[in-house]
């Protein structure tokens, strides 16, 4: 019996405990200054620290893929952006970004002509629950020379595709799959908010 409890007091003191993320539709002042704090320490490869862990789908080149853009993330990106100026984010700029009523998701894509974005519909399933983002915007772009963009079958576009969904229209916690369609053909990504600040 004393074996069983000295075990598991061991257990619970020593054996550490990770706790489970999930979007934050209100950050707390310490995960605000979490954030804050990762971007400064991590100017110098913001993007890949961040991409990499909140992407989903592929992260093959022309291959569609996209990366969730929440709160924390957003606050540790301007705060890297602004350490590699020399300055630091300032109160409004963290109040804009933490009062942001949406959830931005932005989906690569690639494509044979520049507007090849324009027609993509994207909608966010929960369940049966079906939700359309509040706005989107493409940002279209080229290859980097004529020739490649000639050679048959390769995609010589490629977009960003912003997607922005309201936080009170979705459940963080809830199994999700962004839906991508156009001209009758369907790609589906399933996102665990959870994996994410």
């Amino acid at each position: 019996m004393k074996k069983h409890l000295t075990l598991l007091l061991v257990c619970y003191f020593f054996i550490p405990v990770f706790p489970s993320h999930a979007v934050a539709v209100n950050l707390s002042p310490q995960a605000v200054e979490e954030a804050i704090a990762f971007g400064n320490t991590n100017r110098s490869s913001i993007e890949k620290n961040l991409d990499g862990s909140y992407a989903f789908g592929s992260a093959e080149e022309y291959t569609e893929g996209g990366v969730v853009h929440t709160k924390w993330y957003k606050l540790a990106f301007m705060a890297a952006q602004k350490a590699r100026q020399g300055g630091t984010l300032s109160a409004p700029e963290q109040a804009e970004i933490i009062s942001d009523p949406c959830l931005q998701i932005n989906i690569k894509l690639y494509g044979r002509s520049l507007d090849f974005a324009r027609d993509y519909q994207v909608t966010l399933l929960q369940g049966t629950k079906v939700i359309k983002p509040e706005k989107t915007h493409a940002d279209s772009f080229s290859s980097d020379t004529a020739a490649t963009r000639s050679m048959p079958g390769f995609p010589g576009y490629w977009a960003i595709m912003r997607t922005y969904f309201k936080y009170a229209a979705f459940d963080p916690a809830a199994p999700s799959i962004l839906i991508l369609k156009k001209d009758g053909k369907e790609s589906r990504f399933k996102i665990d908010f959870t994996r994410y600040k």
